[in-house]
């Protein structure tokens, strides 16, 4: 995977967190912070996908829900004719 560096400006308590965090696992700070930021923007795709989720069923409701086909299907069994 190709990589660019950058700088991020972070709280010091959350970067002391980091290090221990990282350390604690063996892990590099980088692979940490790069975990971290891919899990973000997973959770961030995933709430999206609810959100639209949940403006389509807001738009069902408002032109209501189909309508029970067990009654046409029914009367369509009852007009035929039965060979025999």
């Amino acid at each position: 995977m190709e990589r660019e560096q950058f700088t991020i400006r972070v709280p010091k308590g959350l970067l002391d967190r980091v290090r221990e965090e990282a350390a604690a696992y063996g892990d590099s700070m980088n692979d940490l912070v790069v975990a971290a930021v891919e899990k973000e923007i997973s959770i961030r795709a995933q709430l999206r996908l609810l959100s639209q989720i949940e403006q389509e069923r807001l738009a069902l409701e408002k032109r209501g829900l189909q309508p029970d086909s067990v009654p046409i299907i029914r009367e369509l069994r009852t007009r035929t004719t039965h060979r025999g």
